[in-house]
């Protein structure tokens, strides 16, 4: 699918124009650290691979609910009326301060979805990383909620990122590798952007260039560390 998407997206525009992509999302999606940021990576990647066909906006916001999303989707996200959307949601509406059910939560991504096909965007779909338990505590609730994300993009036909099991898989066998790619017990550093985006940049067939001074080596080398723990 993925590949193809890009191909198919390419094909969608005019060779004079561009193709939008939207981050749509909270904190997990907002630029709010020094350093790069996993949209970043993604768009030095399709230029690299691709040229540069894309435009890229991200309006993530730091405390956004999926009800958040649906507010302010006519005046931003829609307004932009972009060709592909990366939905980054789940993890604010998983708290119970929130309260957003898991029924209303299933609701509110299925309206987006339908939503922005209405408009023409592909839709793809992301989990989170991995929380740290040891500063945030049970996250059952926050892993039903990412379940939730995985069955609507199963439902509707959206694309899905599914990096959760990635990182819960790097957590469990090497924390001390893990715990230096957090900001704190919720959000990335910029080192944990980076693998982040270089994960998301290779599910969409793209690649940055190689860099001479080795500026990618160490999120690539936790980037095969999480591939050889999934093959396990």
């Amino acid at each position: 699918m993925t590949t193809t998407l890009i191909d198919q997206l390419k094909a969608e525009i005019p060779p004079s124009g561009k193709v939008r992509v939207l981050a749509f999302g909270s904190s997990n999606t907002e630029r709010f650290l020094p350093g790069m940021h996993w949209f970043d990576i993604l768009e030095l990647a399709l230029r690299d691979t691709y040229g540069r066909f894309h435009r890229c906006l991200n309006i993530g916001q730091c405390g956004d609910s999926s009800r958040d999303l649906l507010a302010r989707f006519d005046e931003e996200a829609g307004a932009y009326r972009p060709h592909l959307t990366i939905i980054t949601i789940g993890g604010n509406d998983s708290s119970p301060a929130k309260d957003i059910s898991p029924t209303q939560f299933n609701a509110n991504l299925t309206e987006l979805y339908q939503r922005f096909t209405e408009i023409g965007s592909h839709v793809l779909f992301q989990t989170y990383y991995a929380p740290d338990p040891a500063r945030e505590g049970d996250l059952t609730q926050f892993r039903h909620y990412m379940d939730i994300v995985r069955n609507v993009a199963r439902a509707t036909g959206a694309g899905l990122i599914d990096h959760l099991p990635r990182w819960e898989a790097l957590q469990r066998a090497y924390y001390a590798r893990y715990l230096p790619l957090m900001h704190d017990g919720f959000h990335l550093n910029h080192r944990g952007n980076a693998v982040l985006g270089l994960d998301l940049a290779r599910a969409l067939g793209a690649t940055p260039a190689i860099d001479a001074l080795g500026y990618w080596d160490a999120a690539l080398a936790i980037q095969n560390c999480m591939d050889e723990l999934i093959q396990l």
